[in-house]
Order: structure tokens, then sequence, then C-alpha cells
């Protein structure tokens, strides 16, 4: 079952991040996309199996936002890209521009290519917004 939650460009009527989110479902091993302001709003989303989009987008904001608080104090420096690691799955998180970009992944996906694509849809992110 595929979930998804869109808001739409005004003056277009279409999605702002549509492609960028196909491309990383794209990516085999890969479960859900969210994208969230950095108070944790849900801006746009699609997942499978995950129900809860809006608590996902809000839980990857808090991952970004306390890592950042994290790397401010140990180094005097911001997080790139941040990664977790569990058992079954993999979350890359990632500053997309004014927002954040999080990634949930079968721990069997692979990492190398996953990362890529995370940087590469944040880096396309940032232009969208422009």
């Amino acid at each position: 079952m595929l979930y998804t939650c869109v808001h739409y460009d005004n003056d277009r009527g279409v999605s702002m991040f549509e492609n960028i989110i196909a491309d990383l479902l794209g990516v085999s091993g890969v479960k859900g996309v969210y994208i969230a302001d950095p108070e944790g709003t849900l801006i746009e989303s699609e997942s499978l199996d995950i129900a809860d989009d809006e608590v996902c987008a809000a839980l990857v904001a808090d991952i970004f936002n306390k890592a950042s608080e994290v790397c401010e104090k140990l180094s005097s420096d911001s997080p790139e890209f941040i990664t977790l690691e569990g058992k079954k799955d993999r979350i890359l998180v990632s500053r997309a521009g004014n927002f954040i970009l999080g990634v949930v992944a079968d721990i069997k996906t692979n990492y190398g290519l996953l990362k890529i694509e995370v940087k590469k849809a944040a880096d396309k992110a940032v232009m969208v917004q422009l």
C-alpha cells in the first residue's frame, strides 16, 4: 500500500517535490520519503507500509535538529548528512534548502548508492525552492 501526502504549488497545481520523491522511491529498498520544515511540519511525502507520514516527518526533523545541537556543541559545525541504522532499516536525513529530507530504507539497500541518491535529491530540492 502506498501512502501519499502532497501540498501543491498554488501557481502550477503540481507538487513541488514530485519528481524528487519519485526518484528516491525508485531506489530499490526505499520505504518512505519525507520532506518537512525545520519545525517538523510535513511538506510532502510518500511511503510504503508506514501509515502516519506526519509523525514520520516530525521525527525526521527532530533527528536533524538534535544532531545539529550535538554537532554545534562538539565541533562548532553543522551536520550535512545523518544516518541511523537499525536491525531492519536505515534512516538517512539531510538538509534540503529550507526543508529537511528524510528517507527510510531497508538495511540491505546499497548504502553508497542510497547516500548518493539522497544527496542528489537534496540538491534538487534546493533548486526547486529557488
